[in-house]
């Protein structure tokens, strides 16, 4: 009977150990090649963002800029078609739990600023907080790009924590807060120059220092 209960005890025991083995496996795997895409979508982010400060600020479109934003589908399109004859690796639960992060934030940030989109499109007034609560001024512009930043400041952090990489996640932390301070205290065509370097920090600075690691 103790022989079994042992026999038991060496088997779990073994399981975790495996368990364990597998999801640092997993971990080093994935931290290992994160930087080519961390690289390609932070520039991606970074000078997309200090075309819309440009036209913002020096044209006519004004706000109407962040419509450029929509050149990152065809980022994406580009990194799939650049990956089409690569081996696919096989999907763990630590890539599945980074996707789910990253396409929640994804999701979060694509209907905020549809939403805020729809309203500016339709001209609806949405009031504005200003230190004389008479004030009649309203805006058709709402500044997201704070909450953007936070939301990628949060979802840089996690990702860090599941892959045991205090380096993204420090990076994360620095962008998102720092970054979404910024964003607020410098409304308008500014926003761009913040969200440059939030990418700057929290996406090419980690991918450099792993590339690095990796030579």
């Amino acid at each position: 009977m103790e022989a079994a209960s042992e026999k038991n005890e060496l088997t779990a025991e073994r399981s975790l150990e495996i368990i364990s083995r597998t999801l640092e496996e997993s971990r080093r795997t994935i931290t290992r090649g994160s930087w080519k895409s961390m690289m390609l979508w932070g520039i991606s982010v970074m000078v997309i963002a200090l075309v819309v400060g440009h036209f913002w600020a020096h044209s006519s479109m004004g706000p109407g800029a962040n419509g450029l934003w929509g050149t990152l589908g065809l980022v994406s399109l580009g990194e799939r078609w650049a990956n089409r004859n690569k081996p696919k690796l096989s999907e763990t639960f630590v890539s599945k739990t980074l996707g789910y992060v990253w396409g929640s934030m994804g999701v979060m940030a694509g209907t905020l600023g549809f939403v805020l989109g729809m309203i500016a499109f339709f001209q609806i007034h949405v009031p504005v907080l200003v230190p004389d609560a008479a004030s009649q001024v309203h805006t058709y512009y709402v500044p997201i790009t704070a909450i953007i930043i936070l939301l990628m400041g949060i979802a840089g952090m996690t990702s860090g924590k599941i892959l045991d990489s205090k380096i993204i996640t420090y990076c994360g932390f620095i962008a998102g807060m720092v970054g979404c301070m910024l964003a607020l205290v410098m409304p308008g065509p500014t926003e761009m120059l913040v969200l440059a370097g939030v990418s700057a920090v929290g996406l090419i600075l980690p991918a450099w220092i792993i590339k690095q690691k990796e030579v």
